[in-house]
């Protein structure tokens, strides 16, 4: 499952547009996709044609709920065509930052929403809000991806460099590192403006954009009037081919991935139980709920399958059996990743931070 976080604090860039349209196209394209409306002005509920949440059915409720625990996001799920859900908003998740601007681990709960959810999608979108607060930091967090839509205005590129810098954040202080993208929209072609404020975007993301550009189209706005998707009001639209090959551009993305993937797999079946060798990994942290570890041996996934077992000494430990090789590491504790303290031997990683790194 793939979470991808649309996010731009500039209004008016095309986010929940992108959000609403790329979510259904990768639904026509037979991919799985769950669309987590987190922007308080529910303009991606209403674009999908859903005029009415209960607020207990609603993003607030994965937040704010009586019994303080974590809300299952499944009881939150409405359908909204084929092989399209939402989760949708509320005006009322604007007050869920002054709510919570004391909870511990706040900017944690829709990454341990999604994290412990039981669900099978291909793809999770989550639609920010167009500021850099609260609920922006959440979905960041969540997010194995970043999509940044950036018109062809200067107010547009002007507001790429602050989520960059609060990505950066994130980086640095929950050792997250998501992938990020630029998407280039509303473009109109015929004027000397949008070229050179298109060449700008492009200086600005260099490798770090995607080839397909969402050209401007009246037909979203239409769209939007009636509220239903682009893909639903006019298949043959320009603007629906424009969000089919974006869709096309992330899936083939994800299986250049394939090959190495299919490879570790087959090894391990093939080798692991006769040249599995074991490995034990131990963290301190007797204060903490939950510990996990993951690497390169388990692709880097959080399930039950890395979580620690705490012990009386507040030691978390878990033990593998792997092939023989050389593998990256970090624990996650209370959805923190650390590196390992007993281990000097690390590495960098592509995003400026270090990894632990073993061999067996």
């Amino acid at each position: 499952m793939r979470i991808i976080a649309i996010s731009n604090q500039k209004g008016g860039c095309g986010k929940t547009t992108t959000a609403i349209n790329l979510a259904a196209a990768m639904a026509e394209r037979n991919k799985k996709s769950l669309l987590i409306d987190l922007d308080p002005q529910a303009h991606a509920t209403f674009g999908l044609g859903i005029k009415r949440v209960n607020v207990e059915n609603s993003t607030y409720a994965l937040f704010i709920n009586k019994d303080n625990k974590i809300k299952d996001i499944r009881e939150l799920i409405s359908n909204a065509d084929r092989n399209l859900d939402i989760v949708p908003s509320h005006i009322i998740l604007s007050t869920v930052e002054h709510e919570l601007k004391d909870k511990d681990n706040g900017i944690l709960i829709l990454f341990k929403a999604l994290m412990y959810a039981d669900i099978n999608y291909d793809y999770v979108f989550i639609d920010c809000p167009p500021n850099l607060g609260f609920l922006t930091f959440n979905a960041l967090r969540a997010a194995n991806d970043i999509i940044i839509p950036v018109e062809t205005s200067a107010f547009s590129i002007m507001g790429v460099s602050k989520i960059m810098s609060m990505i950066e954040l994130i980086k640095l202080k929950l050792h997250h590192s998501p992938s990020i993208k630029g998407l280039v929209t509303l473009y109109d072609p015929l004027t000397e403006f949008s070229q050179r404020m298109l060449n700008k975007i492009k200086n600005i993301f260099k490798d770090n954009i995607y080839k397909t550009i969402i050209y401007y189209d009246t037909a979203l706005k239409e769209a939007q009037e009636k509220l239903v998707t682009i893909i639903r009001l006019d298949l043959r639209s320009d603007a629906s081919r424009d969000y089919l090959n974006l869709a096309d551009e992330i899936i083939n993305q994800e299986k250049e991935k394939v090959p190495d993937s299919l490879y570790n797999e087959l090894q391990k079946i093939l080798y692991s139980n006769v040249y599995s060798k074991e490995k034990s990994f131990n963290f301190y942290a007797p204060d903490a709920k939950e510990v996990y570890v993951v690497g390169d041996f388990n692709d880097w996934k959080i399930n039950d399958e890395c979580s620690l077992k705490k012990l009386d000494s507040g030691v978390w430990e878990k033990t593998f059996y792997l092939v023989p090789g050389r593998y990256r590491y970090k624990f996650v504790v209370d959805g923190l990743y650390f590196m390992d303290p007993e281990n000097t031997h690390k590495e960098p990683d592509p995003y400026g931070n270090s990894d632990s790194i073993f061999e067996i």
